[in-house]
């Protein structure tokens, strides 16, 4: 092979590689677009999840609260009515054993009434 016959072939070998690498370029570009336009869905798609599972989550809490509330209102006003009750059979069972009344006057309790 002469010089001028290598030189064609470099020459030739230099303008397939700027072709294939212009091209190469353009499959990046294209595919770098695809990928970014895949992302924004993706990300969009994990927003809306996130919107959802805020919302049922919010609900969630809403409805549990409600309801714990309700029942903590619920224990404490049973709480408040053994209170007062267990505080009027300690009254009684003070004055019946300082003597003030009579055992006979005490009204039988629920557990006595169960047991008849």
């Amino acid at each position: 092979m002469s010089l001028i016959d290598n030189m064609q072939t470099l020459k030739n070998g230099i303008k397939v590689s700027r072709e294939k690498r212009e091209q190469d370029l353009k499959d990046i570009g294209r595919d770098t677009k695809q990928i970014q336009q895949n992302a924004r869905r993706a990300v969009a798609g994990f927003e809306k999840t996130r919107q959802e599972e805020a919302k049922n989550l919010s609900r969630d809490l809403t409805s549990f609260t409600k309801d714990l509330s309700r029942d903590v209102d619920t224990l404490r006003r049973k709480f408040r009515q053994d209170q007062a009750e267990v505080g009027k059979e300690v009254s009684l069972a003070s004055s019946i054993w300082h003597g003030k009344t009579s055992p006979k006057v005490a009204p039988e309790t629920k557990e006595d009434e169960k047991d008849e």
